[in-house]
């Protein structure tokens, strides 16, 4: 694990110095490669405000969810108090886990068992996803990273996929993720608390497990959730990042304007 840094740091400094604030998957070493380049396998091709849509699949199938893309822009700007990049976030639709694995296989060979993957190229956001019954959160959830991606210099890993994990959903679900919500019911309740120190040594997505992305969704939650003193927390640690200054650990950020969050946490879930 790297060093936490000390608050006011240049955060250009940081970033040499701190992997695990770079964000999850800049894949900087991908060959280039356009999605235009393969414009048969596409059955259309077109603009909605600034993502490029390349589809397989009926665009008159998917264009109600891409339409929806631009409200998560607002409320993820509206929760979180940050301003997000207008960056032209590539969309690419397959429409089959099949058409997917062929497609990304020789882009990113280790993503290919996956049904959606976001990658930062130097220039450029992609999102991929496979059209299923679960394309529209699995949307949500990439174009999530594109936008911080595109938007923060840097983010913690375990922060980066619990913000995900909590903007995948509708907004109708106010965040609560009922794939974690009733394990996570039952750990409170025995007695095990959530983790702190464990998430901020996550390095690298292969590092996390299904434990990690739910614990990452229960503190995401809770901040924006439990208090306004909690999302303000949040906000501004999220804030400080955006102006290019490093806040350090965020748990030793979030104890330091809220010592009791850790027991405050707890009491929280076991009450749901």
């Amino acid at each position: 694990m790297a060093e936490s840094t000390s608050w006011g740091v240049n955060a250009r400094q940081c970033l040499r110095t701190a992997p695990l604030l770079f964000l999850a998957l800049v894949l900087q070493s991908l060959p280039v490669s356009t999605p235009t380049a393969n414009a048969a396998d596409w059955q259309a091709e077109y603009v909605e405000g600034q993502f490029r849509v390349h589809t397989q699949v009926d665009p008159d199938r998917i264009q109600p969810a891409v339409r929806r893309l631009s409200r998560l822009q607002k409320q993820i700007e509206e929760s979180l108090q940050i301003e997000l990049s207008d960056q032209t976030v590539d969309l690419l639709i397959f429409s089959s886990q099949r058409q997917y694995r062929d497609y990304v296989a020789p882009r990113v060979p280790e993503a290919v068992n996956r049904p959606a993957l976001f990658v930062k190229g130097p220039d450029a956001l992609w999102v991929h996803v496979v059209y299923d019954n679960s394309w529209e959160t699995n949307l949500r959830h990439e174009v999530t990273h594109a936008f911080l991606h595109a938007s923060l210099p840097f983010l913690p890993l375990w922060l980066d996929e619990g913000l995900a994990e909590y903007f995948e959903l509708p907004e109708s679900a106010k965040g609560v993720n009922r794939k974690y919500s009733g394990n996570l019911v039952w750990r409170m309740r025995l007695r095990r608390g959530l983790p702190t120190s464990d998430l901020e040594q996550l390095q690298s997505l292969t590092e996390m497990r299904p434990d990690d992305y739910r614990d990452s969704w229960a503190w995401v939650y809770f901040c924006l959730h439990s208090s306004n003193e909690t999302r303000t927390l949040l906000q501004n640690y999220l804030q400080t990042i955006q102006r290019e200054e490093v806040p350090g650990a965020f748990f030793r950020y979030l104890t330091a304007g809220y010592p009791s969050a850790v027991v405050t946490a707890e009491r929280f879930y076991r009450s749901w």
